[in-house]
């Protein structure tokens, strides 16, 4: 028997076209969702008409749509909320870069002035000289000069010495180091680089030429670094010839202690600018000694050049002494990475 269309079922026309703009309205809402498409949706599920023709459409049968209204449209309904609902979490969650005025200042640092230079500290402080980490191009370049120079050894972290605290093994010196705080700035979003060249082996003399070399060679790779830093370990004696340890308690454990190490042109070298490459240093250490009381020793600054010249922001970082060992000085390295990035007013 020839099956008769009930009477109203002409509306399927019109509900194909609706079931067209909820489809524009579902994207739409995934692509960006707001407020205003997941309330058009809602509408268009609880319309009686839109309801009984788009199942006609499917079902070849005109159905009463009271009974079914919620079941058959409550997948578009939550579809459009989910979607708004992730938008909004991915928007809360995005990291955002930190602003300066949060970040803790000491009042004031402390130097240890070899140079004979005078300089304006107090320009200095009230004039905070950053780098900001607002680019995914390498930014901070990490080298040795003393790469072979280690610590005393202790527990698991034992090695072949080359001389005295010293050894050829990257496990176990100033590279180890100098990986442990590229980690650091790496998880934070900083693109580093890390030179592992044994600058002063085979021969201790000259060394700081063969680190020159390297690094300007490398920054002519990356040209967008804006700091490097040339990580050290300081060797000072007991009056009994014993090495001597410097070390701070900081959250129950023991930090060796560390300090920056600055350059001028005092020796002959050209370094006109060396007062402004300082600034750089004077606000780190400042964030630093006020994150971490007494784990920076007093900058450094020298009548040598050390190297410093190469780029705005560059440092000469000693980090413990021969008389630490090795975790303690990784877990220094640790906090001053930490403390870099976020001077760098990188997101944590």
């Amino acid at each position: 028997m020839k099956r008769h269309k009930p009477r109203g079922s002409n509306s399927s026309a019109p509900a194909f076209f609706c079931l067209i703009l909820a489809t524009v309205l579902l994207l739409g809402g995934k692509a960006g969702g707001d407020e205003v498409v997941k309330d058009m949706l809602t509408s268009l599920a609880q319309n009686e008409r839109f309801v009984r023709a788009a199942l006609a459409l499917e079902t070849g049968e005109y159905t009463d749509a009271s009974a079914v209204v919620n079941k058959q449209t409550e997948n578009i309904v939550q579809t459009a909320q989910t979607a708004q609902t992730e938008q909004t979490e991915q928007v809360e969650t995005e990291p955002q870069p930190i602003d300066p005025e949060t970040i803790p200042r000491a009042e004031t640092v402390t130097f240890s002035n070899q140079s004979g230079y005078d300089f304006d500290l107090e320009s200095m402080l009230a004039n905070p000289k950053r780098i900001v980490a607002n680019t995914t191009e390498p930014l901070v370049l990490v080298y040795h000069t003393h790469a072979t120079e280690a610590y005393t050894q202790s527990g698991s972290d034992t090695y072949t010495a080359s001389g005295d605290n010293r050894t050829l093994d990257t496990n176990q010196n100033m590279v180890r180091v100098g990986e442990e705080l590229c980690k650091v700035l790496e998880s934070r979003g900083i693109k580093t680089i890390h030179l592992t060249d044994l600058n002063d082996y085979p021969s201790y003399n000259g060394s700081y030429g063969e680190s020159l070399r390297n690094v300007q060679a490398a920054l002519e790779k990356y040209p967008s670094v804006q700091m490097t830093i040339d990580i050290h370990r300081d060797a000072i004696l007991n009056a009994d010839g014993t090495p001597k340890k410097l070390a701070t308690d900081i959250n129950g454990k023991t930090a060796a202690q560390m300090m920056l190490v600055m350059g001028t042109d005092a020796s002959g070298l050209a370094f006109d600018d060396w007062e402004e490459h300082l600034g750089y240093a004077v606000t780190l250490q400042r964030e630093l000694d006020a994150q971490h009381p007494n784990l920076m020793r007093s900058i450094n600054l020298r009548k040598q050049r050390f190297n410093l010249h190469l780029t705005p922001a560059s440092m000469l970082l000693e980090v413990g002494t021969s008389g630490n060992t090795l975790q303690e000085a990784i877990y220094s390295i640790q906090l001053f990475g930490d403390t870099l990035a976020t001077y760098m007013l990188a997101p944590k």
